[in-house]
This record gives C-alpha cells, structure tokens and sequence, in this order.
C-alpha cells in the first residue's frame, strides 16, 4: 500500500514535470514569437521613420530651393528698382543744378542791371543836387548883398549888425541842418535797397550752401569747412553780425572794447589797427 502511495506521487511528480516542460516550452515559444513580432515592429518603425525623415528633408530642401528663387528673383528687382531711382535722383539733380544756375545768372544780371540804374540815378541826382546849391547859393549870395546895403541904409549900429549877422548864421545853419536831414534820409533808403538786395543774395547763397552741404554728406565727403563758410553774414569774416549793416561780418581789428572783432592772436604791446582787410570769399563755393 505504501509502496503503491509512493509510486503514484512519484507518478504525479513526473506528469507534473512534463507539464511543466510543455508550459516553459509553450512559454518560450511565445516569448520567441513576441520577441520576433517586436523586432519587425522596430523595423518597419525604423523603415517607416527614415522614409518620413527622407520625405521631410525632400520637402524643405524643395522650400529652401524655392525661397533661394524668390529670393534671387527679389534681388534682381531690388537693384533694377535702386538703378532707376538712381538714375532718377541723378537726372532730377542735374536738372536742379541748370535751373539753379539759371536763376542765378538771371538774378545777377537783375542785381547788375539794378545797380547800374542806381548809379546813374545816384550820379544824376548828385548832378542835380551840385547845381542846386550853386544856383542857391548865388541867390544866398545875391540876398544876403541886398540885405546888408538895405541894413546898412538903415542903420550903422553894430549892435544891429552883429544880430543882423547872427540870424543870418541861424537861418544858414537851420538850412544846412535841414539839408543835410534830407541828404541823410536819401542815403539810408539807399542803404535800405542795398540791405535787401544783400538779404536776397544770402538767402539764395543759404539755400545753395544747403544743397551743395547734402550732396557732401551723400557723396560721404567732409562738410566741416563748408558748414564753416556757411556761416550767415557776407564778408567773410569771423566776428559778430553787424545789424543794420546788411548783416556783414567783417574781418578787421577792434578799434575800441565794445566791438568788436579781434585776432585769434596778438604780439605783446597790443597794437590796435582800424585798417580794414579785405574780406575773403567763402571757401568752397562758386558765388
């Protein structure tokens, strides 16, 4: 009976060992196809991952291929657009130049013309006035005559001859006052004409020093000198603006402390000179 129970367990025991074989083998077998089934995944996966990385960079190298073209296509107009504005700024520029030369020869045969008539009239009236005061002072003369033998008939006072004298000076010196009144209100419009004819001219020479200072800086060329000669107020100098005096700045030496231009620098004893100097043109420009 023992022997019996022993032999069935051990029995039992080696069914249960080749069950258990056939479950491992079983087990393998799965494990083996799970194992293969994975490796094809990770290959198709790899296979399927090169074709999209293939097709993507396919893809970008056509858009980088097509944006160099655009790009090109872009350029080139660019600089057929830049040629022609080119072209264009240099053929307005041109065209600015003649009509500002024009203008200038045109205004300085006015100023010339101007000046010429001034002249004449200046010489006419000079004229006019020298024959006036001839003319005026023999009638004085031929007056003053008959007043004095009329006085001296009347009377040989020399009390009323010394104030006969004396309103005679009065009335000379009340007359020169008065001409010379009218002699000074001529001048100063003169002085007034001549005021804006040299405003004009600086204007004008404003405006060309401008155009001519941009063209320098575009063409990248120094515009210090040139900004320098630009200075407002003809003369050349470069002292102070004299107001009322057409704006001129001159180039001469102080001649009192309140005045006026100095040199940049002086021998010891300061000496003073009221000699004017020639002032310069303004370097840079054609005026």
């Amino acid at each position: 009976m023992l022997k019996e129970s022993y032999d069935h367990h051990l029995e039992h025991r080696k069914k249960m060992k080749e069950q258990q074989k056939v479950t491992e083998k079983r087990n393998d077998d799965e494990i083996k196809l799970y194992a293969n089934a994975k490796r094809k995944m990770a290959d198709l996966r790899k296979k399927r991952e090169g074709e999209l990385f293939q097709s993507f960079q396919s893809h970008q190298q056509a858009m980088v291929d097509h944006l160099a073209t655009l790009i090109k296509e872009q350029v080139d107009d660019e600089d057929s657009r830049i040629a022609k504005a080119v072209a264009e700024r240099d053929q307005k520029r041109v065209q600015e130049e003649e009509d500002a030369k024009l203008k200038r020869a045109s205004m300085q045969k006015e100023i010339l013309k101007h000046r010429l008539q001034s002249m004449n009239l200046n010489e006419k009236k000079a004229a006019e006035r020298k024959e006036e005061q001839v003319l005026d002072l023999q009638q004085r003369m031929a007056d003053d005559k008959a007043y004095f033998i009329e006085l001296e008939q009347k009377t040989s006072s020399k009390k009323v001859e010394e104030d006969v004298v004396q309103g005679i000076l009065v009335k000379q010196a009340s007359e020169k006052v008065q001409k010379r009144q009218i002699e000074r209100h001529a001048e100063l419009e003169a002085d007034k004409r001549s005021a804006q004819m040299v405003k004009e001219e600086e204007d004008e020479f404003q405006r060309y020093a401008d155009a001519v200072i941009d063209l320098a800086k575009e063409r990248g060329r120094p515009v210090g000198p040139l900004i320098k000669a630009k200075n407002a107020g003809a003369g050349g100098g470069s002292g102070p603006i004299f107001e009322g005096k057409s704006n001129l700045r001159p180039s001469y030496q102080a001649h009192d402390a309140y005045g006026n231009q100095l040199l940049d620098s002086l021998p010891a004893p300061l000496k003073l000179s009221t000699k004017r100097q020639i002032p310069v043109k303004r370097l840079g420009f054609v005026w």
